[in-house]
């Protein structure tokens, strides 16, 4: 109970309005995410076909390329808190529109890859404008103590959108109704986010710098955020480490995927409830962990060391699932992985992210959050989709095809880990750099009313 933090979630007493009001933003967030994913992803697979996921991730990156693009435009000059609101908004708008598509007959292979794609969207953009603005509240040293508590939101948010879809399921089947009418619930609840950052922001001054330019080029745009990956080493090596930490994530992905459709690939529901109830277990791990480890341990632990964790996991995932045949040790890599980057790596990259200068992080983490996950994900994509394609030419077998990306993926995270290492060993020379200078750290007690 040393200097009046709570003993359970290590938040001090007058941190806590602002804290759980941005965890319970992400919560209502991820919600709508997980809810409008299960109606996507249950109509592109039953409608247009499980054949076909593979190039809807490489359409979904392009056009997630183009969204961060535009939203890299303004996020370094519009307030951040505005911002947010006009993202929660307009997505509110966007799925109430949607539910209008379908309801006029529009084709299954239309309406269920783009309702996929808005909400990809709203998963490239709302992040990261999200934790533009968390950011501008906090300094590095509160960062890595109320971040892992402010993503239970998260974790929070995917227990409730996957009940939720699960519960609506059943009740639309017994009534006959379609999942596209849950759509209009969807913008409701962004709507009650919009309302909390309104509360929340009541008496609270954000004390942040803005681009001041008059520059909308997006080539210019963009050009900050390469800078940072050219100069800073840090920056240069965790980028490196995550797009070789993509690569291995998309193999894992979709291995988890495949093994669990051949093992019950006669029983529809058995295939819900497995993967339902392993989508349960990894959230209550994911909340559990952040709540009463990540924090702490990243406290001490410090975030040069932090890095090395995910390429190490992702290692290991991909040798249990080469190692240990069928579902279980699918399931079992992609367990490990998920649970290390939503509970670990995520809020070491945050705090990372957080030695930027306000002026440009919001450019900065657009490449590094969005573009990096972008291409890994279509590289690998493409990468499967050629192995599939020769396996169904007989070309090669599908025995040698799984050999050969699980140890695509074995080999891009060792690569990675190498990168973590340096990022390490170049960590204190990069603090040196002039583009990680601030004239003075921020807290979030800075412009409370009293």
């Amino acid at each position: 109970m040393s200097l009046g933090r709570s003993s359970f979630l290590n938040v001090r007493p007058e941190e806590r309005k602002l804290v759980f009001s941005l965890a319970a933003v992400l919560t209502v967030a991820t919600l709508v995410l997980e809810l409008s994913d299960v109606i996507a992803t249950g109509g592109f697979v039953s409608k247009v076909g499980p054949d076909k996921i593979i190039w809807l991730w490489v359409v979904d990156m392009l056009v997630s390329i183009l969204t961060a693009g535009l939203y890299a435009l303004a996020v370094d000059k519009v307030e951040r808190q505005r911002l947010v609101k006009w993202l929660l908004l307009g997505f509110a708008i966007l799925f109430l529109g949607l539910r209008f598509v379908f309801s006029v007959g529009a084709p299954d292979w239309l309406s269920y890859p783009v309702l996929y794609i808005l909400t990809d969207q709203f998963y490239a953009v709302f992040p990261l404008a999200f934790w533009a603005m968390v950011n501008d509240l906090y300094s590095t040293a509160e960062a890595k103590r109320l971040y892992p508590i402010i993503l239970m939101g998260t974790a929070i948010g995917s227990i409730l959108g996957n009940g939720l879809a699960a519960f609506s399921g059943w009740l639309l089947q017994q009534s006959s109704g379609d999942a596209a009418s849950l759509l209009p619930m969807a913008s409701l609840i962004l709507l009650l986010g919009l309302l909390v950052v309104e509360v929340a922001f009541v008496r609270q001054t954000v004390n942040a710098r803005q681009d001041r330019s008059d520059t909308f080029d997006l080539k210019q745009t963009l050009k900050v955020g390469v800078d940072y990956i050219r100069n800073v080493p840090i920056f240069k090596f965790l980028a490196v480490s995550m797009l070789l930490s993509g690569l291995a994530f998309t193999v894992i992905e979709y291995h988890f995927l495949s093994s669990l459709d051949q093992s019950v690939a006669q029983d529809p529901l058995q295939f819900q409830t497995f993967y339902g109830s392993f989508k349960i277990v990894l959230i209550l791990s994911t909340l559990l962990v952040q709540a009463l480890v990540s924090g702490r341990l990243m406290d001490r632990l410090g975030l040069k060391d932090s890095f090395i964790v995910q390429p190490v996991a992702l290692f290991l995932g991909a040798g249990l699932a080469l190692f240990v045949p069928g579902v279980y040790g699918a399931a079992g890599a992609r367990y490990l992985v998920r649970l290390i980057q939503q509970s670990w790596d995520e809020p070491a990259r945050k705090s990372l992210e957080n030695l930027i200068p306000d002026e440009r992080r919001g450019r900065v983490s657009v490449v590094i959050d969005r573009y990096f996950y972008d291409v890994s994900t279509i590289i690998a994509a493409l990468v499967l989709g050629l192995l599939l394609f020769l396996g169904s030419l007989s070309v090669i077998s599908q025995g040698v095809v799984f050999y050969v990306y699980l140890g695509l993926a074995l080999a891009a995270a060792l690569v990675a880990i190498v990168a973590a290492l340096r990022l390490r060993a170049t960590y204190d020379e990069s603090m040196l750099d002039w583009r990680l200078a601030r004239p003075r750290r921020k807290s979030t007690l800075d412009g409370i009313e009293f």
